[in-house]
């Protein structure tokens, strides 16, 4: 049965300005002394999940978004800090028990439309599909379902402007793409789960669900 994440909406303008904030305006490091533009981003996402009811699918629903500023962030990868992560964690388990952690975000960050497009560059890399299990493992074992969001951002050398619509073909209930002025973000859901033998798996099969993009298409369509 096909898993759901239900974004509400709040969440969506982190997602967004978070991804082209790494990805527009320069970011200093001290080791070494130089300023770098286009980078990934890493962050975290808290709401609540809902386990499989009769014919209604297991469903992870994002209420809230956080950044991991201590991530460290390049142009072809992020590592989070798992330590700021667990941190976080027992923190709001402590002081926030109506909410938990239910998945993390991260973006891919692109020079060119048509590097997008050949590279399929909204999907997770292989690294990913590696990583999110592992995260799954040492963050929140006790979780059973967790979602991971790929948020997917190019420059467009013109300013424009195209409705949310859903990604085309098998992919179609699991994503969305817009553009707005002259950037364009693609927006795609994956899953890990703790399997029966204890083990930690990646899977494709999250559906993914923004009702505020929805909305958006509703009011603005002629």
């Amino acid at each position: 049965m096909t898993k759901v994440t239900y974004i509400e909406e709040y969440v969506v303008p982190q997602l967004f300005t978070t991804a082209f904030e790494s990805y527009e305006f320069e970011h200093s490091k001290k080791k070494p002394s130089k300023e770098y533009g286009k980078l990934e981003t890493f962050g975290l996402l808290w709401g609540y999940s809902i386990p499989a009811k009769g014919d209604l699918p297991a469903r992870v629903v994002a209420t809230m978004a956080t950044v991991e500023t201590s991530a460290t962030r390049h142009e072809d990868w992020v590592q989070p800090n798992f330590n700021s992560i667990i941190a976080k964690k027992k923190f709001f388990e402590r002081h926030w028990q109506n909410i938990e952690l239910v998945g993390t975000f991260h973006s891919h960050p692109y020079d060119d439309l048509d590097d997008v497009r050949v590279n399929k560059g909204w999907q997770g890399s292989t690294e990913d599909k590696e990583f999110w299990p592992e995260f799954h493992e040492r963050v929140a074992p006790e979780q059973e379902l967790l979602t991971h969001l790929v948020v997917t951002i190019v420059k467009l050398s013109k300013r424009g402007w195209a409705l949310p619509s859903r990604l085309r073909g098998a992919e179609e209930m699991s994503g969305y793409k817009l553009t707005a002025d002259d950037r364009k973000f693609w927006l795609r859901a994956y899953a890990s789960s703790r399997e029966w033998e204890g083990e930690y798996a990646f899977s494709d099969d999250m559906a993914l669900q923004v009702p505020a993009l929805h909305d958006f298409m509703k009011w603005t369509s002629p």
